[in-house]
């Protein structure tokens, strides 16, 4: 008696596996096959209560390996870009671009998992096909969980529909959610180098952390 219970957890957790294993080969397909993406978005941030803390609207580019502007629009202007090296966030407001080195630390933005060539999905997250409670016809939830404690996220969820990336969900450890979806999408399109570069102005305050 005692073998067949044996037997069947070791079943079970070797079937768990797999499936991880499979559902982080899908996920990392459907990422990298999305080579360049022109995109409009909503972002809106939630405490752990759901009361809606911030929200925002823009537009994204992003090209692999590593090139991505995230452009938000209103209601405050923000501006990041990465070209694979460098990465440049700027505050028109505050006519302030800050610079820093593209690693993958800080480019924990969600145009890094669109972005990025190098994807070991299976090595930093624990990824799970979620179930789709809403029965949307081809419709793939992915869960992610970091296995790093010190990740900027405790969990990622990313919603694709027809293959395509629709939705990115982002909880932190202190349980605020940002959600942001992707709208009037584009990809496979050839997008100038001129986008992912960014040159300061004269009256711009430049804080080059690279230079450290």
């Amino acid at each position: 008696m005692q073998k067949k219970i044996f037997t069947f957890i070791f079943t079970l957790l070797f079937s768990s596996v797999i499936y991880a294993e499979s559902a982080a080969d899908t996920l990392t397909t459907l990422l990298l096959n999305i080579n360049t993406m022109q995109a409009s978005f909503s972002q809106v941030v939630k405490d752990k209560s759901a009361k809606s803390l911030q929200q925002s609207q823009g537009t994204i580019a992003l090209q692999r390996p590593g090139k991505f502007r995230w452009d938000v629009k209103k209601p405050n202007p923000q501006l990041i870009i990465a070209n694979g090296a460098r990465i440049w966030i700027y505050d028109p407001d505050l006519q302030q671009v800050t610079i820093r080195a593209f690693t993958k630390s800080t480019g924990q933005t969600p145009a890094f998992l669109l972005s990025d060539k190098n994807l070991t999905l299976s090595k930093d997250f624990v990824v799970e096909l979620a179930k789709n409670p809403s029965q949307i016809a081809n419709q793939q939830i992915y869960l992610l969980t970091p296995k790093e404690k010190d990740s900027m996220f405790a969990l990622i969820k990313l919603t694709f529909l027809n293959k395509q990336i629709r939705q990115m969900q982002l909880e932190d450890h202190l349980g605020h959610v940002t959600t942001v979806a992707f709208n009037n999408i584009k990809t496979g399109v050839t997008i100038p180098e001129s986008v992912f570069t960014f040159t300061p102005s004269p009256k711009d305050d430049v804080i080059d952390e690279t230079k450290k």
